[in-house]
Order: C-alpha cells, then structure tokens, then sequence
C-alpha cells in the first residue's frame, strides 16, 4: 500500500482557505464526494469527527492524520491537505497544517494500518516532509512521492 500509487494529484489539496478543524474536514470531504470517491460528504464529516473523539489524530510536527472506516467504501482513499497557517486541532487542540485523510472499507483494516504506517515512514524522510510543505502544486508533490528511493 505504497502512498505514490494512493495519492494522485486530483487528491491533494494546497493552500486551502479554511480556519478550524471542521472547516478541513468539510472542505476534504467534499471534494472527495465531488470526484465520487465518497457517496456523501456530510456522512464522511461525522465518520471523522466520530474517530477525532475517540482519540485526536494530531501526530505532531503540525501534522494530523484524520483516518476512518467507510461503510460501503470499495477501496482505499488517501487525499492530502495544506492549510495555509496550522489550524487547532484534537481535544489539545495541537496546530496542524498538514493533513493526510485516510478513508477505508470497513473489511480491510490490516490495509488501513499498512498506509497509516507508510505515511508516517515516509513523514521521517525531511525531504518528503519539505515536499509536503512547500511544494507549489500537486503534481510536483505527487512526483516526489514516486521517486524511488521514497518508495517502499
């Protein structure tokens, strides 16, 4: 479950205007139902706002990981987004900038850990990292990725 063969350009989203941590959510989900990956984004917003209460998905360095479970879901969905200034987020309400969505079939979990796995691997290389944060679009960003010495 490499991140380079999940993460395609139409799934990242840079710069995006929002303040709070709902904003986030609401704007990633609704581009995903835009593009069809999910059925409805309002049912996605509740399914990650359900996994935040169980415990915050803040993973540090400005970067939170929202992941869930998708009923009806065929296949795993990764969208990455970039705040232009960290947002609050989690019950500490920790800054977050980078957010890395995760969203699998409910009948796949050891897939869902293998990718929350490689991304946090992958967050490790300060090349990667830098990618992550600076890139100016998503197709030099998703490039990066597909390097094959971030692959693995």
């Amino acid at each position: 479950m490499r991140l380079d063969l999940l993460l395609t350009p139409e799934r990242v989203f840079l710069d995006i205007p929002v303040h709070t941590r709902e904003e986030v959510l609401v704007y990633v989900a609704e581009q995903l139902e835009r593009s069809g990956a999910v059925k409805r984004s309002l049912d996605l917003v509740d399914l990650l706002l359900d996994r935040e209460r169980l415990g915050a998905t803040v993973v540090g360095d400005e970067t939170a990981i929202p992941h869930c479970r998708v009923p009806g879901l065929h296949e795993i969905v990764v969208a990455f987004a970039r705040v232009t200034e960290p947002i609050p987020f989690g019950e500490r309400q920790e800054p977050a900038r980078l957010f890395f969505f995760v969203l699998s079939p409910q009948e796949q979990p050891a897939a869902h850990l293998q990718v929350l796995a490689n991304i946090a691997h992958l967050l490790r290389n300060p090349e990667v990292r830098r990618s992550f944060e600076s890139s100016p679009d998503a197709m030099a960003l998703t490039a990066e990725l597909a390097k094959p010495e971030h692959q693995g």
